[in-house]
């Protein structure tokens, strides 16, 4: 017998919900069709002229002609020469002394961070969210029944003062505290940096309450400055932050290589939960990314290459900023993607990028979305890794005449 799915769907809707990203997005896209050009400071990826492209199509073609494995499953964790070169590789950059047989390879660090929220989150359990934080993550953990609560965020991260007087809180009213989810280096969308007098006093508060710590280190490897900043996991001594990490802002957001480090019952969780659901990562993308590490191409092609065009990027942008918006508030990232600027208090930062992308042909992600209650209703997410050098001055000179039109007449 037929059924209404309209009604199904409705009864649904208040926990599954669309990304504001998209909506923007797709607003560009309608003005597109109609022949306007518009310079995109909203992106989250990286810049693909920044990608060694030709040399990813070499290792491609060659795994394809000489690996036959390349177009068949893999095991569930992945492929195991790509994790014990994933391990040295962590070991080097990111100080992490970890074994092949804790990682798991995922469908980038989107799908680490949905297995983890599978395996970990209960319907009506509080997760602990940097206030703001990455909006698709948050949506990911509400839509399996988390309820989000957020900690302030300035410009040294997460603000552990107030983290442990939200975990008193929460505690005092019987609420169940699942992990504290945090995106320490180059957050997205403020794109601060946790310092390292944080990061360790996190791992005290964790340690003292008990709780799990998700570490998300999609930025890890956008690091400009900051060489002292180790990971929350390389400070662990106690086996309670996991990781999600990722190869997408290296490689490019289209091979989806990402991976899980976790341990004991919750790794094993973890593969229970992903071999019915994706059984495994894309073999070629595996094959490719164990290629790119094992030549040295990270260090040839990101560090001594991508990673410096992206440093000149954030550079350009923030020079832009201080020349047209002199007294504005926005953020200084050391690593990441991001940079968020705050409009006048009491502006309407929705309308504000509505009326930028309609008036002046600038795409921005107003930064409400992003914040985890009624906060940051001023706020604006830029992001320099991929509008091009040319675009990036011109863009916020059109974001700074919108602005002086309507805030200071």
């Amino acid at each position: 017998m037929w059924m209404d799915y309209t009604k199904y769907l409705a009864g649904r809707a208040n926990w599954i919900k669309g990304s504001a990203l998209a909506e923007v997005m797709k607003k560009a896209s309608e003005l597109q069709k109609k022949g306007m050009k518009l310079i995109s400071l909203a992106a989250g990826d990286p810049d693909p002229e920044l990608i060694p492209r030709t040399a990813l199509g070499e290792i491609a073609k060659e795994v394809l002609e000489k690996e036959p494995k390349s177009v068949m499953y893999t095991p569930a964790n992945g492929i195991p020469e790509l994790r014990e070169e994933l391990a040295r590789f962590l070991k080097k950059y990111d100080h992490l002394e970890v074994s092949p047989e804790n990682i798991v390879i995922t469908i980038g660090g989107t799908g680490a961070l949905d297995l983890l929220g599978r395996v970990l989150i209960d319907p009506g359990d509080v997760v602990i969210a940097e206030n703001p934080s990455y909006i698709n993550t948050l949506l990911a953990f509400e839509q399996l029944g988390a309820k989000i609560e957020g900690v302030p965020v300035d410009n040294d991260g997460m603000r552990v003062d107030l983290l442990e007087e939200k975990i008193k809180e929460l505690k005092a009213k019987g609420q169940k505290i699942k992990f504290i989810y945090t995106i320490p280096t180059g957050q997205n969308p403020m794109g601060v940096t946790m310092s390292m007098e944080r990061r360790k006093a996190l791992l005290e508060i964790a340690s003292k309450y008990d709780l799990l710590i998700i570490e998300d280190a999609a930025y890890n490897f956008m690091r400009y400055e900051g060489g002292d900043i180790v990971p929350l996991k390389a400070l662990d001594d106690e086996g309670r932050v996991i990781v999600a990490g990722t190869l997408s802002k290296v490689l490019g957001t289209g091979f989806r290589i990402g991976w899980i480090i976790a341990e004991g019952e919750i790794l094993k969780k973890v593969l229970m939960q992903k071999q019915p659901i994706d059984f495994c990562a894309p073999a070629i993308s595996q094959y490719i990314a164990l290629e790119y590490l094992k030549r040295g191409y990270f260090e040839k092609y990101h560090l001594e290459g991508a990673l410096l065009g992206y440093k000149e990027k954030r550079d350009i942008m923030l020079k832009a900023l201080e020349e047209n918006l002199p007294d504005a508030e926005f953020t200084r990232p050391i690593a990441g993607m991001f940079i968020m600027l705050f409009l006048p208090e009491g502006a309407d930062g929705i309308a504000f990028a509505g009326e930028l992308m309609e008036k002046k042909g600038v795409v921005v992600v107003p930064g409400k979305p992003f914040y985890t209650d009624e906060s940051g209703r001023n706020a604006i997410r830029l992001n320099f890794s991929r509008p091009s050098k040319d675009d990036i001055p011109v863009g916020i000179e059109k974001l700074a005449e919108l602005y002086k039109e309507k805030f200071r007449p």
